[in-house]
């Protein structure tokens, strides 16, 4: 595989803690300026749980650097990507005002990203619907399994505008309303709330793959479909 990992340590300010992350490029990204660029919320997650090295296959060709960011420890990423967290607005702030601008002089130094995308799982999608929101014209594709979104984000979406320019592939699965959050002991009502995502997306004109399946809340879901998730971003649009 000719993609290559690289760590990189790094202090938030917003957060006031250490939180690094890490970056896989290949070949076609290091010899093209016009590049592709994907942000993955649970990033170590998505590298040993979702074995994403191992989807990449049908990308090689494409200039991709994926940016896989880690939250922390399980009661960090809650305080971070659930809206009610702690520390929610401000890893909104440290996305957008930190690690973005860094992934740009440093790592970038010059080429163009032609595509911006996140990919989340549960709260991942949900926070990267919530820095979606913060400033909609950045993003031109959203890659969400089984987001464990809230009211807000719903309520935040229907206030857009139009977002043709959006390419947002989701994916639920049909048992995932039976979830309780093992943090917080409430129901989070996935595939209810997606359904009602998939039809603010419509009604805001956005490009939209949906896909439902005979599935739970558990990672095996989301690794089985994640090359989809990923030939999507790298096919659709730009």
């Amino acid at each position: 595989m000719s993609f290559k990992l690289r760590e990189i340590d790094f202090f938030s300010r917003c957060l006031q803690r250490e939180l690094p992350f890490y970056l896989l490029a290949n070949q076609a990204f290091e010899r093209n300026e016009s590049v592709y660029v994907l942000y993955v919320q649970d990033g170590l997650d998505y590298l040993e749980i979702g074995e994403l090295e191992q989807k990449l296959g049908g990308l090689m060709g494409k200039p991709l650097l994926i940016v896989l960011v880690p939250p922390g420890d399980s009661m960090q990423r809650y305080a971070c990507y659930h809206p009610n967290g702690e520390t929610h607005e401000q890893y909104v702030s440290f996305f957008l005002e930190e690690l973005m601008p860094f992934v740009a002089e440093q790592v970038l130094s010059g080429k163009r990203a032609v595509k911006h995308g996140m990919l989340g799982d549960s709260l991942g999608g949900a926070v990267s619907v919530s820095i979606f929101l913060r400033d909609s014209k950045i993003w031109t594709h959203l890659l969400l399994q089984s987001a464990a979104f809230s009211p807000v984000h719903l309520e935040e979406v229907h206030a857009l505008g139009k977002q043709s320019n959006l390419h947002v592939h989701q994916l639920v699965g049909l048992k995932e309303d039976d979830f309780v959050s093992p943090i917080s002991h409430q129901r989070l009502w996935i595939l209810t709330r997606n359904r009602l995502m998939r039809k603010a997306w419509t009604e805001k004109e956005a490009q939209l793959s949906y896909i439902e399946k005979d599935e739970d809340h558990v990672w095996t879901f989301w690794k089985d479909h994640l090359e989809e998730a990923l030939l999507f971003f790298a096919n659709q649009g730009g």
